[in-house]
C-alpha cells in the first residue's frame, strides 16, 4: 500500500525562496501549495476542500501577516500541524519566541536546503504516527527505560517516538510544542551517531542536487565498516512527576563542550550552529555534557 504524499504548505514573499524550496521539496514527492501571502494561504487551510497538510513551512519576515501570525493561527485551528520558520534575522531572540509559540524548527537564511529536506521528512512522520493514549497513563508516577543499539541497528524515527509517549500525559510537553522537543531529542541522536560514533565532519555535506555528496558516500562506507557500525549508542530515560532527563552515550572521539557559549537573547545564532545544538539548546531546561564530550543529558521540567 502506497503512502499518500505529503501535503506542504509553503509561505514566502520572496519569489526566489519560494521557488527554490518549492523546487526541492517536488523533488522528493511531496505536494506543496506555495503562496507569497500568508492570508491566502491560511484562507486554504480553513477551506473544507483543501488537502489534509501534513506541515507547514513560512517565513518570518513579511508584510502583512507576519511568520508569528501564521503560527499563531495554524495552531489555534491544528494544534498537532508542525509549523517550520525561515528568518534572515539570527537573534537568539527570535529563535526563542519561534519555540515558545510552538514552531518546530527555524532555519536561517539562506537556507540549508539539505537540512530543511531532512527536517521536512522527520516531522511528516512525526505528525502521522504520534497516537497519545492519555488514559491509560494517569497513574504513571514515574518510569526508567535503558536502550542500546550498535550504529547500524539505530532507527532514530521509530526511538524518538518512545522517547517522547510520555511527555504531554506527563506534563511535560503541550500538543502545540511535541514537535520541537520531538526534533531536538532526533538532532541528539543523529549527532551521536553520525558526529560521534561515525566521526562525520558537517563541512563534508554537499549540494542536496550533487550527483556525488562525499557527506553521505563517507556515511555509507562506515556504516558497512565494523569498526563503525559496531560502535554503540546507550540510551537512558529517567522520568518523575517532576523531572525529565534523557541520556545519550555514544563511543566515539567527544568534542570539546567547554567551547560552547551560554546563548542569550542578543547572541548571533551563527556560532552555535554545530551538531544541531542550537534547537537542543533553546528547547531544553537543561543541557549537560560529559567531560569527554561524548554524553550528553537532556533535562525537561514539568510546566
Amino acid at each position: 500500500m502506497n503512502r499518500r504524499a505529503a501535503h506542504i504548505l509553503l509561505i514566502d514573499d520572496d519569489p526566489a525562496v519560494l521557488d527554490m524550496v518549492h523546487s526541492a521539496l517536488a523533488h522528493y514527492g511531496m505536494e506543496v501549495h506555495a503562496y507569497p501571502n500568508a492570508a491566502e494561504a491560511l484562507d486554504l487551510m480553513q477551506n473544507p476542500s483543501a488537502p489534509q497538510f501534513d506541515l507547514v513551512i513560512t517565513d518570518i519576515n513579511m508584510e502583512g501577516l507576519d511568520g508569528f501570525d501564521v503560527i499563531h493561527k495554524v495552531k489555534a485551528m491544528q494544534p498537532r500541524l508542525p509549523v517550520v520558520l525561515m528568518t534572515g534575522q539570527a537573534s537568539v531572540d527570535y529563535a526563542i519566541r519561534a519555540m515558545r509559540m510552538g514552531a518546530a524548527n527555524l532555519f536561517m537564511k539562506p537556507i540549508a536546503i539539505r537540512e530543511m529536506i531532512q527536517s521536512v521528512f522527520h516531522l511528516v512522520d512525526l505528525h502521522r504516527d504520534f497516537r497519545l493514549a492519555d488514559d491509560g497513563l494517569r497513574g504513571l508516577v514515574n518510569e526508567r527505560r535503558h536502550f542500546l543499539f550498535r550504529s547500524d541497528e539505530l532507527d532514530v524515527p521509530t526511538l524518538v517516538r518512545h522517547l517522547t509517549d510520555r511527555l504531554v500525559p506527563m506534563g511535560f510537553a503541550s500538543l502545540s510544542n511535541l514537535d520541537v522537543i520531538a526534533m531536538a531529542f532526533h538532532e541528539a541522536l543523529v549527532n551521536s551517531l553520525e558526529h560521534g560514533n561515525l566521526e562525520l565532519e558537517s563541512s563534508l555535506k554537499g549540494d542536496l542536487f550533487a550527483e556525488e555528496d562525499p557527506y553521505v558516500r563517507l556515511r555509507q562506507k562506515r556504516m558497512a565498516d565494523p569498526e563503525y557500525a559496531g560502535r554503540l549508542i546507550e540510551v537512558r530515560l529517567a522520568m518523575d512527576t517532576e523531572r525529565f532527563e534523557l541520556e545519550i552515550s555514544d563511543e566515539g572521539q567527544g568534542f570539546d563542550a567547554s567551547r560552547i557559549s551560554p546563548m542569550t537573547g542578543d547572541s548571533d545564532m551563527v556560532p552555535h550552529c554545530g551538531r544541531g545544538l542550537p534547537l537542543i539548546l533553546l528547547v531544553m531546561d537543561e543541557v549537560h555534557f560529559n567531560e569527554k564530550g561524548n554524553q550528553i543529558r537532556l533535562v525537561l521540567r514539568r510546566k
